[in-house]
């Protein structure tokens, strides 16, 4: 069983603290053209599941020149496994090419690349990445004009022409005066789900997400209500929708290796489940005795990732 139920119930009692998602259909997306990453605007080229991206504009985060490569990987299903380039910063560290290994949820219809990547620990400064470890790309299209001057853009291509995100990200700050009813709706929808009762629990959950569409909890919780009804394939597409809002939350990488080993994608299934396991999802008990994983417990790799687990220092 999955355990995010019981993280839920403590998250909403601590309160500490959308739209329905159309479904990914990253086999069949076309990731050609030009996104906004943490080291400026790369254009992406694809030649059948190989992607490249190259940088076509720097915002000077990190050293590298007009045209490298700091994009690599294979497209399987909805997600993109590759490596991130990035930099380090400080006194003393090292300057050398840096790649991280990256695993991408392809989101919004191709309009969204939401993941993280694993970065060595060390005392230097990271440049290439965002908060934690998540790593978020948006596909870019030419800013609309405005009739009048307005300020200076700030993203532009390769030809100084400016740009904006097709799909902009919500701002927080506009969701801070919902914060206790959303709590409340967090709380009344975990303590349905104690009780079994998922399709009320879901009702509460999808208000949470139009109180605050940034935070990921809710969206997860819906998941989860479909998960208990068996409907994976619903299930699937709003943990997606948990991890395109926060690219660090643990539990989303989770309950999808779930589902994706229930649906016997054990390759899916162990994808998700490694990169949960750099997002800081650390409970080894449920990992050792969730019935949901037993189809990929036979693979080697499976061990691996238990022993990776048992061995990481705590994060």
């Amino acid at each position: 069983m999955h355990r995010p139920p019981i993280a839920l119930v403590a998250v909403a009692l601590a309160w500490g603290l959308l739209a329905r998602p159309t479904p990914s259909r990253a086999q069949e997306s076309e990731l050609l053209g030009k996104w906004e990453t943490a080291l400026g605007v790369v254009r992406i080229s694809q030649e059948g599941k190989k992607i490249s991206g190259k940088l076509v504009w720097t915002n000077q985060t990190c050293p590298f020149a007009k045209n490298e490569e700091v994009l690599k990987g294979v497209l399987l299903e909805d997600s993109l496994a590759g490596q991130w380039r990035y930099c380090l910063k400080g006194s003393g560290c090292a300057s050398e090419e840096h790649w991280a290994p990256t695993v991408m949820l392809v989101a919004r219809g191709g309009k969204v690349l939401s993941g993280a990547a694993h970065f060595q620990p060390q005392s230097c400064t990271v440049g290439g990445k965002g908060k934690g470890d998540g790593v978020v790309l948006r596909r870019l299209k030419p800013q609309a004009a405005k009739g009048k001057k307005t300020a200076k853009a700030a993203i532009v291509d390769d030809e100084g022409k400016p740009m904006e995100q097709e799909i902009k990200a919500p701002d927080p700050k506009e969701y801070e005066k919902n914060q206790t009813s959303w709590g409340e709706q967090m709380q009344e929808g975990a303590g349905q789900m104690d009780a079994g009762q998922f399709e009320r629990a879901r009702k509460n959950f999808k208000l949470a997400t139009e109180l605050n569409p940034t935070r990921p909890e809710a969206f997860n919780g819906i998941g989860v209500t479909y998960y208990a009804r068996s409907d994976y394939e619903e299930a699937l597409n709003w943990y997606k929708k948990s991890l395109e809002v926060d690219p660090n939350f643990g539990d989303g990488y989770y309950n999808m290796a779930c589902i994706y080993s229930l649906m016997k994608k054990n390759e899916m299934g162990l994808r998700y489940l490694e990169i949960a396991l750099l997002n800081g999802y650390k409970e080894g008990d449920a990992l050792a005795n969730d019935t949901d994983l037993n189809n990929l417990r036979e693979d080697p790799r499976f061990q691996e990732i238990i022993a990776k687990l048992k061995s990481a220092p705590p994060k």
